[in-house]
């Protein structure tokens, strides 16, 4: 009993004098310690002992693809049908803002015809800026705008695609403008007759924006679509549509349908056959 009560004591001695000598050093060291962020200070513990975030090396590598794959996209799966378009870049092509020229050579090859990207824009009425030395702007759909091997080209939309296709054919096939068709129209009649369709939407189907907009000769203005992208629909299932897209390489790619049917809306409906 003595021999605990000698613990005790002991303890309380112990205990005593640390709260001595904290008062102490506290008496002699108060303006500095009044002036610590206690909140800072515990901020940056915690921090120091949260672990290091883990690097996990992701599936597809750049070298491998040619852009990163967007959320709502897919490749095809070895059992969809797709209609055997010889799939050619923009990189193949050297054309960085000539989607739509890389799309035409696509079709052209499809049936037969062993068109460039190249030999297409050569029979394009073409401009190089989008608005002459007096200001008047150039429609899209009658010219193709810009240089499509250089960055800063706009590019066109299917009456201008539809007629320098047609200077190639020469009447052997016919390009066929079908803008305003319905996508369900579009997989019934053609993809599932393979028939492929040049269709214009945006690049990774993302959403449009708002891009530079010039004069008409007739007065009104015109507001270029940044994004814009033109592409060689093949295929389809009951979730998705798939496309040789000139920006991806190695196979087809598909998008949701629902995700392609907007951005298909947003640029107007525009698509392009060839027929017989």
């Amino acid at each position: 009993m003595a021999e605990k009560k000698k613990h005790t004591l002991l303890r309380i001695l112990c205990i005593s004098l640390l709260c001595f000598v904290g008062i102490f050093f506290y008496s002699l060291h108060w303006e500095e310690i009044s002036r610590i962020n206690w909140k800072e200070k515990g901020e940056q513990v915690l921090k120091r002992l949260e672990p290091e975030p883990e690097t996990v090396e992701g599936l597809f590598r750049p070298a491998e693809m040619s852009r990163n794959m967007p959320a709502l996209s897919r490749l095809a799966q070895k059992d969809t049908p797709l209609i055997t378009v010889p799939l050619i870049t923009q990189q193949d092509s050297g054309y960085q803002t000539g989607c739509e020229l890389v799309s035409g050579a696509m079709l052209l090859n499809y049936y037969g015809i062993g068109a460039t990207a190249q030999d297409l824009y050569a029979q394009m009425d073409r401009v190089s800026t989008p608005e002459d030395t007096s200001g008047v702007g150039t429609d899209p759909s009658q010219y193709f705008i810009g240089d499509p091997a250089g960055k800063s080209g706009y590019g066109c939309y299917a009456g201008a695609l539809t007629v320098g296709l047609n200077r190639i054919l020469n009447g052997n096939r016919y390009a066929v403008d079908i803008t305003g068709t319905d996508l369900e129209i579009i997989e019934k009649n053609y993809i599932e007759q393979d028939i492929p369709v040049i269709i214009w939407a945006t690049i990774h189907m993302s959403e449009p924006r708002e891009g530079d907009s010039w004069k008409l000769a007739d007065g009104s203005t015109f507001r270029w679509i940044a994004g814009e992208h033109c592409l060689v629909l093949v295929g389809a299932d009951d979730n998705y549509y798939y496309f040789n897209d000139p920006d991806h390489s190695g196979e087809a790619i598909g998008y949701e349908k629902e995700l392609v049917r907007q951005r298909y809306e947003q640029l107007g409906e525009q698509a392009i056959i060839i027929s017989r």
